[in-house]
């Protein structure tokens, strides 16, 4: 792993994902990039005469905007706690959005922060950070609270029954010392699959990434993100792994996504691979 890269609205959620980043950067030896999208309002003329005075106006505001974020970022950057790694401070002010300009930008992992969404944001809106993760070509890493030191060890891996999932996965950090030795499958009211059938493609699921000892586990749920949620508790993980395909469009209206409910409503990190 060469390159973190930490998205950031300037709030102070950024911590929470940058004392993260700057743990896996200082054991891997990874540059971070501190990434700031800067999103202008569009003014709007009150009076027929003021088209000029709005531009000029407003140029002379976006540049404030800018200046006052890169500032933020440097001060961001300047925490004594994230001494001794490289911190890029990035500003973008493209106008082409958030997700564009995270998601186009190379790296081997994307740490950003998150309070999720829920209600009828989660269902019209949605969080920044499942747009991204719909739309990101590698892992991302969600963290929903501040973590002291982070080195997860408990970890819940839920999988499906997906052929595509039997690839190799490179996986963006050690998974503790154990590695993944925790298999969770949901089965809800409308799985109508043969539990010993389940339990033989975990089997050939863990052998073909050299998992020889681990725990698989069948709870279930009424719905799978309820389940990974509620056994993740359960045992107090201290991270889920999760995968996604990142359908978009009307695929993903009519079908959902796991990973996008779970990283919205888990309470410790929820780290998303791309199946």
């Amino acid at each position: 792993m060469k390159t973190i890269l930490v998205p950031t609205d300037l709030s102070p959620m950024t911590d929470n994902a940058l004392s993260v980043a700057v743990s896996l950067a200082r054991l891997y030896h990874a540059e971070v990039v501190l990434l700031h999208s800067v999103m202008y309002p569009i003014p709007a003329p009150i009076f027929p005469e003021s088209p000029v005075l709005t531009a000029e106006y407003a140029a002379e505001n976006y540049d404030t905007s800018e200046k006052e974020a890169y500032q933020t970022l440097q001060t961001i950057v300047q925490n004594p706690a994230y001494a001794g790694v490289t911190i890029t401070p990035t500003l973008l002010a493209n106008g082409r959005g958030l997700v564009h300009n995270v998601t186009s930008q190379p790296a081997d992992l994307i740490v950003m922060a998150s309070t999720g969404a829920s209600g009828l944001e989660e269902l019209l809106v949605g969080s920044n950070a499942e747009t991204i993760v719909r739309y990101a070509t590698c892992p991302v890493l969600v963290v929903k609270k501040p973590v002291a030191h982070f080195h997860p060890e408990n970890i819940v891996c839920a999988v499906d029954v997906d052929d595509q999932l039997n690839h190799i996965h490179h996986f963006p950090f050690q998974m503790g010392e154990r590695g993944l030795h925790q298999f969770l499958y949901v089965r809800t009211p409308s799985d109508n699959r043969d539990p010993e059938g389940v339990r033989e493609w975990i089997n050939s699921f863990a052998s073909a990434k050299g998992i020889t000892e681990f725990d698989f586990i069948i709870r279930p749920a009424k719905t799978v993100p309820e389940g990974i949620l509620r056994y993740a508790s359960d045992v107090r993980a201290d991270l889920i792994v999760v995968f996604t395909h990142g359908h978009t469009g009307l695929r993903h209206l009519i079908s959902g996504s796991v990973a996008e409910d779970v990283l919205n409503h888990a309470e410790m990190p929820v780290l998303i691979m791309r199946a």
